[in-house]
């Protein structure tokens, strides 16, 4: 019997786009099982041939337009007929565009029992929107429990979350995970060679993710421009350091003390994140951030809010720090590019707690797991 997975979204770019893939990738190199991603492109989503790259060949990767403007009227359209033809065991929506579309369309088709959602942070539980908007959000989340109540959540605090705010959800968790061998061999190695050149350099001090609202690109620039002008006008204030924004997205959010390096492929990225010294994640809200998790594997502190995901991945004053606003943010960064013996042991803790935590080496049978705990069928003919 060979088992058929989709998996589908919206938001083709960034944290949601690595997940997904990964989820895919792990399941399809399991025997028997065939793994599907269907997607919408945004308009910072790479190239079709990238995303391929991500998932593997052994991935059927399918793009529903190329048009980034049409996304969500296709999505809503094709995802039926995309549902009616396939004979799949999971129909696995990720994100709540996706996530809201793909549950009806399951429901129309006859099978609601089959879809599951994944949100990868809930919008309305995000620290930076107005109340009203946010009140909306939840009520689009309550809405779309009633036409499908299956979640698989990235995180314990998100599982909290869901089943405190969403009446009659069916939860599991299935922690986002990495290959936190490869990721520390390659820390390892750059700093060495950096060791080795013996060039000295200013911190370099990074986020990851796409230039959007929720990741509050503005508080990340606001301290890199205070930074930047303590250092300038006394050089014995702070350590000398370079902010840099590792994704796209709407540069005009960020200020000039801030480099950003465009658009990367998982591979390029790592090779950032293993020049890092110290990651500033000021997100507003995730589901569990995998961008944290790479820094964390690659022995690369973080310091964030704590919110819902990231307290799931940094353990405060041990792997990170965690503060609440502005002022604690850069207090806290400013202690650990100070300290250098600090930063050092908790680069070791990072990169140990990611290895027991977050590797992706059981991420199929965690998949596959997850989808039975919430009453998924992976037997029988689904035709």
């Amino acid at each position: 019997m060979t088992v058929r997975i989709l998996h589908v979204t919206d938001a083709s770019s960034s944290g949601v786009l690595a997940a997904v893939t990964s989820f895919a990738r792990a399941q399809a190199a399991e025997p028997g099982v065939e793994a599907t991603f269907a997607y919408v492109p945004r308009h910072d989503s790479p190239e079709l041939s990238a995303i391929q790259e991500m998932a593997s060949p052994a991935v059927r990767v399918e793009r529903l337009t190329a048009s980034a403007r049409a996304a969500v009227p296709v999505l809503a359209a094709r995802l039926p007929l995309l549902l009616a033809r396939g004979r799949y065991h999971v129909i696995h929506v990720h994100s709540s565009r996706a996530g809201l579309l793909g549950r009806i369309a399951a429901l129309v088709t006859g099978r609601r029992s089959r879809a599951v959602y994944s949100p990868h942070c809930f919008a309305f539980d995000r620290t930076d929107g107005a109340a009203a908007k946010l009140a909306v959000f939840r009520g689009l989340e309550q809405a779309g429990t009633l036409v499908g109540p299956r979640l698989v959540l990235c995180s314990a605090s998100e599982e909290e979350l869901a089943r405190r705010t969403l009446p009659g959800v069916r939860t599991a968790v299935l922690a986002n995970s990495v290959d936190t061998r490869a990721l520390s061999d390659l820390a390892q190695r750059v700093r060495a060679e950096r060791r080795t050149a013996g060039a000295e350099r200013p911190l370099r001090i990074v986020h990851v993710g796409r230039i959007a609202a929720q990741k509050r690109p503005a508080e990340f620039a606001r301290i890199a421009a205070d930074w930047t002008r303590r250092a300038g006008s006394d050089p014995d204030a702070l350590p000398a350091a370079e902010f840099r924004w590792l994704g796209e997205g709407d540069r005009a959010l960020l200020g000039p003390e801030v480099s950003v390096s465009g658009w990367l492929s998982p591979a390029q990225l790592h090779a950032e994140l293993a020049e890092a010294d110290l990651m500033l994640f000021t997100s507003a809200g995730e589901g569990m951030p995998i961008s944290v998790i790479e820094a964390q594997a690659m022995g690369v502190p973080a310091v964030g809010h704590a919110v819902t995901g990231v307290t799931d991945v940094v353990r405060d004053a041990t792997t990170g720090i965690l503060a609440e606003g502005t002022d604690e943010l850069a207090v806290a960064l400013e202690r650990l590019a100070r300290d250098t013996d600090e930063r050092s042991r908790m680069s070791e803790a990072a990169a140990a707690h990611a290895r027991t935590s977050f590797d992706t080496s059981d991420l199929a049978a965690r998949s596959f797991a997850a989808y039975r705990t919430i009453g998924i069928d992976l037997t029988g003919d689904h035709s």
